[in-house]
């Protein structure tokens, strides 16, 4: 992910968080929570996507790949609502090691996931008995074991999934997009609605908000390099803006990210050892990062 979609991501956890505090505030107020179960569900699109894009897959078939997304998926689910538990008894070492997303686990190994997953779950065990007035309840272990259990049986298959990363890298935009066409109109009815009569949580929704601006007026690129045969992602390719003299190697995800850069027409430059030069004029406008994909062919022998 981009600088401004890992923002956008850190502002959803904030905001889901928000929404469970002042849950109470909501009732009766239908078209809200509508929108607010509409934007918990879109987040939870994102989260299967990020965890698809961003975990390590060697070794993984699709369908082995979706088992550990859905261990992750299932433990941060209950994991989140223990933290609040957690917080009301001023348990800090829960509080931390509930604390927890999705996309923490894309760095981790397969063997590491399954440690952390089994280590959170064993402390959701330990406390069960005080988790029902936050609805994580014996039957969540029980689900949680048989996924963990499900997914420890995946590890060591040899045929790669290389396949369900890249198009989770592809949805992962339109799935922000979403999340935000939700909060676009969760901003309408909750500040018209609750600015006079309760100022403080309007303001608090203002301050939780605000996570998303970083980085999101910036002009700019971001690129992803693939093989065009394989759909192989290209670490190392460089990426040059050639009028503004820019450039920037793309990452071990392939990607590429330019910035704080002025609008106009450029000629984009991809150059790769092994590797045709690849080039694509792009209109680049204000305030907007600009997706770009690039299928690069190798030279012939």
């Amino acid at each position: 992910m981009n600088k401004t979609q890992k923002s956008s991501v850190s502002m959803y956890v904030t905001m889901g968080i928000f929404f469970l505090k002042f849950a109470t505030s909501f009732t009766g107020f239908l078209q809200l929570i509508e929108e607010i179960t509409g934007f918990s569900t879109a987040v939870n699109k994102l989260d299967e996507d990020i965890a698809s894009q961003g975990l390590n897959i060697s070794g993984l078939t699709t369908s082995k790949n979706l088992l550990i997304i859905k261990a992750i998926k299932l433990v941060v689910k209950s994991a989140r609502k223990a933290r609040v538990w957690a917080v009301k008894s001023q348990n800090e070492t829960l509080m931390a090691r509930f604390d927890i997303t999705v996309s923490e686990f894309s760095h981790l190994s397969q063997t590491e996931v399954l440690n952390v997953l089994t280590a959170i779950t064993s402390d959701l065990s330990a406390n069960i008995a005080s988790l029902t007035a936050v609805k994580v309840v014996a039957a969540d272990i029980t689900a949680i074991t048989n996924a963990i259990e499900a997914a420890s049986l995946s590890i060591g298959t040899p045929t790669q999934a290389i396949i369900t990363k890249i198009v989770a890298t592809q949805q992962v935009a339109s799935d922000i997009e979403k999340c935000n066409s939700f909060l676009y109109l969760i901003d309408d009815l909750i500040i018209p609605e609750y600015e006079d009569s309760k100022p403080e949580m309007v303001a608090e929704y203002r301050q939780s908000r605000l996570l998303q601006t970083i980085g999101a007026h910036h002009t700019g690129l971001n690129a992803t390099c693939l093989d065009a045969i394989t759909k192989e992602i290209l670490e190392g390719v460089l990426v040059t803006i050639v009028e503004l003299s820019k450039s920037k190697l793309s990452d071990i995800d392939g990607i590429a990210e330019i910035e704080k850069m002025k609008p106009g027409k450029y000629h984009v430059l991809f150059t790769f050892k092994a590797y045709e030069d690849y080039s694509v004029i792009v209109d680049f406008h204000m305030g907007k990062i600009q997706e770009i994909g690039a299928l690069m062919i190798k030279k012939a022998a």
